[in-house]
């Protein structure tokens, strides 16, 4: 298995970066807490009451319980501020329309979102949002792990 650890970066003094992060599941929880870290101001934003209790003790970002669907929760979050939107529920469809909803009615000037079914991709890219799509990147860290390791047979040109 890849280990992939967080990207060392110095945030320059005086640059406040903020970035709102919608669902807390596994892969949102684990981006707000490293954004935080590094030194971005991030707000989390998902349905469930019992977030809270998912952070590390070190993140040092804000939380609103809501539903991001919702523009007076995308208000409270203050989307309106956000340099970047960061989509990551289980559920493309709310990916995609509050990916919208924060790039056309709140003016995000990128928003990155989490696209789990690989046919829904072009959509997602069409609208003009940034993907990440976890069947494309599995499959192509197989790819380059099984390529990698792969010698040729003697005699066989390279």
């Amino acid at each position: 298995m890849m280990n992939l650890s967080p990207i060392n970066i110095n945030i320059p003094v005086g640059l406040r970066f903020y970035v709102v992060v919608v669902g807390c599941g596994k892969v949102g929880l684990e981006v707000a807490t490293r954004l935080s870290r590094i030194g971005f101001n991030v707000t989390v934003v998902d349905k469930n009451l019992n977030t809270l209790d998912l952070l590390p003790e070190d993140y040092g970002g804000f939380v609103v319980i809501g539903d991001a669907t919702e523009r007076e929760t995308l208000e409270r979050a203050k989307a309106i501020k956000a340099d970047l939107l960061v989509t990551t529920t289980e559920d493309d469809s709310t990916n995609y329309f509050v990916s919208l909803v924060g790039a056309k009615i709140f003016g995000i000037p990128r928003v990155i979102s989490l696209v789990n079914d690989k046919e829904n991709v072009p959509l997602f890219i069409k609208s003009g949002i940034d993907v990440i799509s976890p069947i494309d990147l599995t499959v192509d860290t197989f790819e380059h792990n099984i390529l990698e390791h792969v010698e040729p047979k003697v005699g066989e040109k390279q």
